[in-house]
């Protein structure tokens, strides 16, 4: 018996998102569809896959032996696609490349320049995601190529349909008021704890970062208070250079808007966020793939290549 592939996915989908619904929405279904086509794959297999444990459904020992084996099917289906795209020997097409912002400015901008003077042929796509957004897309197939980060204190991006390249490391840096005293010499490293009586400004829906910043202030003894919120980084640095508090953010965000703010590393802790390349396993030898990818890690500064 032939399995479908495209029910394979499915399942695999199942298994990372836990309910049909979840399930379809992730994949751009409907749940009768989602259903449907996993019915149908049990008919494939001859066995029961799913078993009902209120509103979740569980996979049988059966099904996680199919996802395991999905996952390498899928990356040598990709593989091969890259194969044989390779045999044409040139970077051509159409490649879809999904950043957040402050890697679009630093990373993505002079990278899409330079595929345009060496690879004429190559058409690259950009659109803006976070990185669990990216990681969803290199699964659906709606990018190609993404760029992602990780934050030291946070659990790390773990996907076996995905691989991860990272190209930089950057510190994330406390952003002061030009006459805070308390910070010490400019642009010397700073203590967390001599800022514990400081406003703090955090970012309103990276909860990603406000999670970092709440964990190393934790790890130095208090609690921020968390005065002012804004999605938009000018915004808080126009509120640290007002002095109406301080902020945490990574150096690519921080440095182009550094005017009248000092910018010090954190004593004691290792504050960093690691940025990454990423591509669907298997899909890395693709001729406009590799080319691109080849391009984000040149514009990926000397002294902070991961």
């Amino acid at each position: 018996m032939v399995y479908d592939v495209r029910r394979l996915r499915l399942l695999r989908e199942l298994a990372r998102h836990g309910t049909v619904a979840a399930t379809a929405a992730a994949c751009r279904l409907t749940p009768s569809a989602v259903s449907q086509q996993l019915s149908f794959l049990e008919r494939e297999v001859g066995t029961a896959l799913l078993l009902r444990d209120g509103r979740r459904l569980v996979l049988t020992e059966a099904a996680r032996v199919l996802v395991a084996h999905t996952e390498r099917v899928l990356a040598e289906l990709e593989s091969a696609r890259s194969e044989v795209a390779a045999l044409s020997g040139s970077a051509r097409g159409t490649v879809r490349l999904a950043s957040f912002p402050s890697a679009a400015v630093a990373l993505a901008a002079p990278a899409l320049a330079a595929c345009r003077l060496a690879h004429p042929e190559l058409r690259v796509q950009l659109g803006e995601a976070e990185p669990e957004e990216c990681v969803t897309g290199l699964r659906r197939h709606s990018c190609d190529v993404a760029l992602v980060y990780e934050y030291a204190l946070l659990p790390r991006l773990r996907d076996p349909g995905v691989r991860l390249d990272p190209v930089l490391e950057e510190p994330l840096l406390v952003a002061l008021p030009p006459d805070l005293e308390a910070a010490g010499a400019p642009d010397a490293p700073v203590e967390l704890a001599r800022l514990a009586a400081r406003p703090w400004i955090a970012p309103h829906s990276d909860t990603a970062l406000r999670t970092v910043l709440e964990r190393a202030c934790e790890a130095a003894g208090f609690e921020p208070q968390l005065d002012y919120t804004s999605d938009d980084y000018t915004v808080i640095m126009s509120l640290v250079r007002a002095g109406l508090g301080v902020s945490l953010m990574p150096r690519l965000i921080a440095e182009p808007l550094q005017h009248d703010v000092r910018l010090c590393e954190i004593v004691g802790l290792r504050l960093t966020r690691t940025v990454s390349v990423a591509v669907r396993a298997g899909g890395e030898r693709q001729p406009g793939v590799a080319a691109l990818v080849a391009e984000l890690k040149r514009a990926a500064p000397a002294d902070r290549a991961g």
